[in-house]
């Protein structure tokens, strides 16, 4: 069992990101490579004063150097753990989105490349992302509401009407 250091009351922080689930014409899906292999959706941390999509729109044009246009809501992915011996809560939010541009090879240590899900089973994170990106590609039909407790899936709903403005 990891120790968890305890922390002030109040000090914890909620991380939230948002992240960009872009398509191409193959079926191939746009993503992260970290330097240690593992295979993530990208996007990045929410800043004061934007909204979600802006934020994934933001974060796609800063590092992969494409714009990208958030069309829906596909996963609200919940996480709470401990990394490093300190708790951690993040919330992140997925959204199906269009894009202009080809995306960089590479931007710092993060190499974008396009993927069908199916391709990399063994370095995902979050792997239950993947199980749905794999069984709901390319149509993307469903949403999702997942919350993660120490890396295991609690609690899973499947959210099939929501109203979208364009």
């Amino acid at each position: 069992m990891t120790k968890v250091r305890k922390e002030r009351r109040g000090s914890q922080k909620v991380i939230i990101r948002s992240r960009c689930v872009i398509v191409d014409d193959d079926g191939r899906i746009l993503m992260q490579r970290e330097k240690n292999g593992t295979y993530s959706i990208p996007g990045g941390r929410l800043e004061f004063d934007e909204t979600l999509p802006f934020c994934a729109s933001r974060e796609l044009k800063e590092e992969a150097g494409i714009e990208a246009i958030p069309i829906r809501l596909l996963y609200i992915v919940e996480s709470i753990n401990t990394r490093k011996g300190y708790p951690r809560h993040e919330i992140m939010f997925y959204f199906l989105c269009d894009h202009k541009g080809a995306p960089r090879k590479e931007f710092k240590e993060i190499k974008f490349e396009w993927k069908r899900p199916e391709d990399v089973v063994e370095g995902f994170w979050p792997p239950e992302i993947l199980e749905k990106l794999i069984k709901d590609s390319p149509d993307f039909k469903n949403t999702y509401f997942m919350v993660l407790v120490d890396r295991e899936l609690k609690f899973v709903n499947t959210i099939k009407k929501i109203a979208y403005e364009h």
